[in-house]
């Protein structure tokens, strides 16, 4: 008991813990007000991209799908073609995404300093040029820029990396705040009442039950921009597995190169059961062909990374990449981008994805409200104060600042 006051005495250990909730308070009230914009901003467009093929595709459809039927093209028929719409060599080849969509032929048309991707889209039926477009100009790639580098290149990427790391810190000191009341009633950990607590009811309800998805996508999202200090968590008892290098087709003078169908076909007899995804030709007459698949059970269902590499001649298969030999780091690595897309999970994954690139918005607005009517409180209780301790005590505006400041508590 405390003689002065007559108040019983807090023990050291529970100013210690008083004074610890409060830090952690504040950090977590100025970690949402500074960076808590930017993390709307990078929450929202993640939700567009969760669907942004889809989105695309309804946006262009006279670019994307075709209306034609009947027997497909080759695919050397399709990649000549786009070939001699850009007078280059194709870099890549994508399969159409859905049934009646278009072959995606990749070119580099960028420098060394200034890279730039054209994708010229193909009709498979009819090997039509449909048009063409550069990676980061149409609106879902230049949103993919703004969600991945606010459009503002490597210096971007930094400040997202490091906005999810805030938000990975600011989900745990959320929990740790959040903590007592589950410890004292469930209900009142969940509960999201009317009145003057329904901000604070609906802030801590919103964020712990997003909590486990926010640190997943910030965690994800970090990996992605960080790789190179990220992978070495995931490599420490496992090693990762390199793309290979230095293969080479074996040059023979006269000797004529495989057809894009002709390379398929070869690579598909080692992974008989899998789906073509993507096809990259070979880049010079020393250059290989890479054919990827997608097997059933891959995590990501939008990237096949069943590789096999063959001579652009012989066809001999110089080596190949499956999934099912996968190290632990090499899994580990193969499954950030789907579940920071949600596509590891399918379509329940996609929409978990899609809700939780709106918590964001929800967290900042309830907690900013919470932050300037806390403010306003404060200001107004000190506003009555002065007014106590001037002399003429009753001004007109006193009296009135007063006279709100008691009405609204």
């Amino acid at each position: 008991m405390n003689p002065t006051t007559g108040q019983a005495s807090s023990t050291p250990s529970s100013g210690t813990r008083f004074r610890l909730r409060t830090l952690w308070l504040k950090t977590h009230r100025w970690l949402g007000l500074t960076v808590g914009l930017l993390l709307v901003l990078i929450g929202l467009t993640g939700s567009v991209l969760v669907f942004d093929h889809a989105i695309d595709e309804w946006l262009n459809p006279e670019l994307l799908l075709t209306e034609e039927s009947g027997s497909r093209q080759s695919l050397q028929n399709v990649i000549e073609a786009a070939e001699q719409s850009q007078s280059a060599d194709a870099m890549s080849v994508t399969k159409p995404r859905v049934e009646n969509g278009v072959w995606s032929v990749w070119f580099s048309t960028g420098t060394k300093e200034d890279p730039k991707f054209t994708a010229v889209y193909v009709d498979p039926y009819t090997a039509e040029v449909k048009g063409q477009r550069t990676w980061g100009e149409d609106l879902m790639t230049w949103i993919y820029r703004l969600h991945f580098r606010l459009v503002a290149g490597w210096v971007g990427g930094v400040i997202v990396g490091i906005c999810g790391l805030i938000l990975m810190i600011s989900v745990a000191t959320g929990v740790y705040l959040w903590w007592p009341l589950w410890m004292n009633s469930w209900r009142a950990a969940f509960a999201v009442r009317g009145g003057p607590r329904f901000n604070y009811d609906l802030h801590k309800t919103v964020g712990i039950v997003s909590t486990v998805f926010l640190f997943v996508l910030a965690f994800t999202g970090v990996y992605m921009e960080f790789p190179q200090y990220v992978k070495p968590i995931f490599t420490v008892f496992s090693e990762e597995t390199k793309h290979p290098r230095g293969l080479k087709s074996d040059v023979v003078e006269d000797r004529e190169a495989l057809t894009a169908d002709e390379a398929i076909a070869i690579a598909q007899r080692e992974f008989p059961d899998a789906i073509f995804d993507h096809l990259h030709p070979p880049e010079d007459e020393e250059g290989t062909y890479e054919v990827a698949f997608r097997q059933e059970g891959e995590v990501q269902k939008t990237f096949g990374r069943a590789q096999v590499f063959l001579d652009q001649y012989t066809g001999e298969v110089l080596t190949i990449r499956d999934p099912r030999q996968f190290t632990a780091a090499d899994t580990l690595l193969a499954w950030q981008f789907p579940l920071h897309s949600g596509e590891a999970f399918g379509l329940v994954g996609r929409w978990l994805v899609f809700f939780s690139g709106l918590t964001p918005a929800a967290l900042y607005a309830t907690g900013t409200l919470m932050w300037w009517r806390r403010h306003r409180s404060r200001k107004r209780k000190k506003l009555v104060q002065t007014s106590k301790t001037q002399e003429p005590a009753e001004t007109p505006e006193l009296v009135a600042a007063a006279t709100m400041a008691s009405c609204e508590t």
